[in-house]
């Protein structure tokens, strides 16, 4: 690969692309800092993609901001224009119809922003070429580095100061920053492929490479440790997409992750399994060897999916009412296509289902011209959007990624970036007509006050919400209450 790109140069503040950078600022944060220290991580990351969105509605009130999305839009051919419109009317829809209404306008409400987002990313980044790139790499890369040293301080402390209180060395307290460990295991999918990015274009010197190999490396070993299962069928999947769309490069790329990964293994091996034995202290692991061919009650929740899908076939029972009307397993069926059969009903579900696929296959495509036309620098940051998209949408149909705050965010950024770099290609377009710039202000203002009527009766009762479920239904285990997080980390709406 290219190693010749160049650190960003001079940021002039008033012009940088303040909707993305506050995207990877929200991503930088949200994984590193406890966002409200007396409610749940996931509850925290919740009230910050809400405030996220708030800022990037009013800096989308600047004439040149909206006209970016507006822009960006109109770069989509007319059917996918139609197709995209017709799904998020069916979900309308379905929302108006739903049982608790507002639950549902409001998962609606947050996805269309979120779909607002992925326009305007998409235009900043045809609008700042290939600084763009350089400066979310760099960006990516400090969330990684901050999340590893912090592991690596509470890996200190445990082993240093635990013994004192006798405390075992519990591999879990290493993944922090998250309600559970699967859901930081959606950020390692979607950051690891863009890890070597940094090495591979700046690791001129033995120093530089030492930091920026350690890193990803650190990375690797808290996949290897995390038992996260959903995590490393992605990352298989996001290196199979490489190696099939990415060429030469792809397969270099792929021997670059595959050396980190070793190394990955290695560390887990000395740091994690033979330290602690070897200062005699009680080790607590994640091993779930035994589990590996199960579904972990997954063909419950599909089963539950199909089931509302039969029977309210073409509306659904409503967005997030899955954790209204299932089984208290899970709030989500843990797989994106079952629940939007589910919960938008079947015309809604294909078009969706099929505006995802239709995109990711022209990215692909996208990336092996560009891989063959050897356009130098470029060619990395595609390979690993690449591997990440891939990956993130495997993942998608195993866990959560669509609805837990960072991992919405963090798509969303990524699909943005990856439409941008699709319309570079394609150049120019005229603006969408009066009718059309009308019509997506007039959705996005709807869906900004269904946001805002469905949160505002709860952000005061969060807490309260959680301490009444545990008391209604009080779980078997004290030490783990079932919380079946959705919106919130208490996910069940009643």
């Amino acid at each position: 690969m290219d190693s010749t790109a160049k650190l960003p140069g001079r940021i002039e503040w008033r012009n940088l692309p303040w909707i993305t950078v506050c995207l990877a600022a929200f991503v930088f944060l949200a994984s590193n800092v406890d966002l409200a220290p007396s409610l749940q991580w996931h509850d925290g990351q919740r009230l910050g993609q809400l405030l996220l969105l708030t800022v990037l509605l009013g800096l989308m009130l600047w004439p040149a901001h909206w006209r970016g999305v507006t822009n960006a839009w109109s770069c989509l051919q007319p059917w996918t224009r139609c197709a995209w419109s017709t799904a998020f009317l069916l979900g309308l829809a379905s929302s108006v119809m739903a049982a608790l209404p507002r639950w549902a306008l409001l998962e609606w409400g947050l996805l269309w922003l979120l779909l607002i987002v992925i326009f305007s990313v998409a235009e900043q980044r045809r609008t700042y070429g290939g600084k763009f790139d350089g400066w979310l790499v760099i960006l990516f890369f400090s969330t990684a580095t901050a999340y590893a040293v912090s592991s690596a301080v509470i890996y200190l402390t445990m082993l240093l100061a635990g013994p004192s209180y006798g405390q075992a060395f519990n591999v879990l307290e290493l993944y922090h920053g998250f309600s559970n460990v699967r859901f930081f295991g959606y950020l390692q999918t979607m950051l690891l492929p863009f890890l070597l990015l940094p090495a591979m274009w700046w690791g001129t010197t033995l120093v530089r490479r030492i930091l920026f190999w350690s890193v990803p490396i650190a990375w690797w070993m808290l996949v290897v440790g995390s038992g996260s299962r959903g995590t490393w069928v992605a990352l298989l999947v996001g290196m199979v997409a490489v190696l099939l769309f990415a060429g030469q490069p792809g397969r270099q790329w792929m021997r670059w992750q595959l050396a980190a990964l070793i190394g990955g293994g290695v560390c887990y091996g000395v740091f994690v399994l033979l330290v602690p034995q070897w200062l005699a202290q009680p080790a607590v692991y994640l091993h779930r060897s035994g589990e590996i061919m199960s579904l972990s009650l997954r063909e419950v929740l599909w089963a539950e999916a199909l089931h509302f899908s039969w029977h309210q076939p073409w509306l659904g029972i409503g967005p997030m009412h899955y954790a209204h009307t299932a089984s208290r397993i899970a709030a989500h069926p843990h797989n994106a296509v079952l629940q939007w059969l589910a919960e938008w009903g079947i015309p809604a579900a294909l078009l969706l289902t099929s505006l995802c696929a239709v995109a990711g296959l022209t990215f692909a495509a996208h990336v092996r011209r560009v891989v063959q036309a050897n356009n130098g620098a470029r060619v990395p940051v595609q390979v690993a959007l690449l591997a990440a998209l891939s990956g993130a949408a495997a993942q998608a149909m195993v866990d959560g990624v669509l609805v837990m705050p960072v991992s919405q965010t963090l798509l969303a950024l990524l699909c943005g970036w990856a439409m941008g770099l699709y319309f570079e290609e394609r150049g120019r377009t005229a603006y969408s007509g009066i009718i059309g710039r009308t019509a997506l202000a007039a959705m996005t203002l709807t869906a900004a006050i269904v946001v805002a009527w469905g949160v505002t009766p709860e952000i005061g009762r969060i807490a309260e919400r959680e301490v009444a479920y545990l008391a209604a239904y009080p779980p078997e285990n004290p030490a783990l209450p079932n919380l079946m997080p959705r919106f919130w980390t208490q996910g069940r709406i009643e």
